[in-house]
């Protein structure tokens, strides 16, 4: 819980608003939340006076706020603890314990969030403020795809989370399982879509390419449930497929003479792909 408000305040910092607008904090229906999810209602007075209510009891405190630190003060009797903001909405604060990195309390405002479900409203929040797009993998995770609209589809580059924690490098397999995102510093690095195909021995390849309708070099080669490391593999009648590390590296004609025309064509035009 602690990393994951973390992570939200960071990647809302940009649509945060400040308590130097004290009137989103008074005179309004706070709850506030613990480390351990125990919960005392608050309202902020406009004179800094604080009511506070906790299992039926009421207490009187005090308040203040320092905007040169962005940095509320609440008394609340028992103790006192000075918060920075972590991020601020009409409907939810998070605030971060001074002095620490990972103490975290959150607000939600009654009024806006009845229910009181602080998780429910930053994911809906999130999920609004950064376009994100769900997928989810083979292994039932469900990711999160950060897009420039809400109508665009994940295109490379699209930051990546799970559960807005960072992920891992590697690929992932979607449930719908021809078709993986391989993850690179955060980011969708490919796309690919798995195609298999018959060589003329009979043997089934299987490729995860990064464009559908054709082979790049860079795609990934399996044969029987495992990568082709290197080889030469007999692909067509009239090609072979060069692999090195699993990946292609490129196709080339068979006849010697048709492959030494079409590379000659190739770095003529540096377009031709055998």
């Amino acid at each position: 819980m602690k990393v994951y408000l973390r992570s939200i305040a960071k990647q809302l910092n940009n649509f945060s608003l400040s308590l130097d607008k004290t009137s989103i904090l008074i005179d309004k229906p706070w709850a506030l939340i613990d480390e351990e999810f125990e919960m005392q209602k608050l309202i902020f007075k406009k004179n800094r006076e604080l009511i506070l209510s906790k299992n039926g009891k009421v207490q009187e405190g005090k308040w203040d706020y320092f905007p040169e630190a962005k940095s509320l003060l609440i008394d609340r009797n028992t103790d006192k603890i000075l918060c920075n903001e972590a991020f601020v909405d009409k409907g939810i604060m998070i605030l971060k314990l001074d002095g620490t990195e990972n103490r975290f309390f959150i607000l939600a405002n009654e009024n806006i969030v009845p229910d009181l479900d602080a998780n429910r409203y930053l994911k809906e929040l999130r999920y609004q403020k950064l376009k994100i797009k769900e997928a989810e993998l083979i292994d039932g995770r469900i990711i999160e795809v950060q897009r420039e609209n809400e109508y665009s589809d994940p295109q490379l580059g699209n930051p990546v989370t799970v559960e807005a924690e960072n992920i891992e490098d590697g690929k992932y397999q979607l449930a719908k399982k021809e078709k993986y995102y391989e993850i690179r510093k955060g980011r969708i690095f490919k796309i690919l879509t798995e195609v298999q195909y018959t060589n003329p021995d009979g043997k089934e390849i299987f490729i995860q390419q990064q464009d559908s309708w054709r082979i790049k070099n860079g795609d990934y080669v399996y044969m029987n449930g495992r990568p082709v490391e290197t080889a030469i593999l007999n692909f067509t009648k009239s090609k072979n497929m060069v692999v090195r590390h699993g990946k292609v590296v490129r196709l080339e004609r068979k006849n010697p003479f048709t492959r030494w025309i079409s590379k000659a064509w190739k770095q003529m035009w540096d377009y031709y792909n055998e």
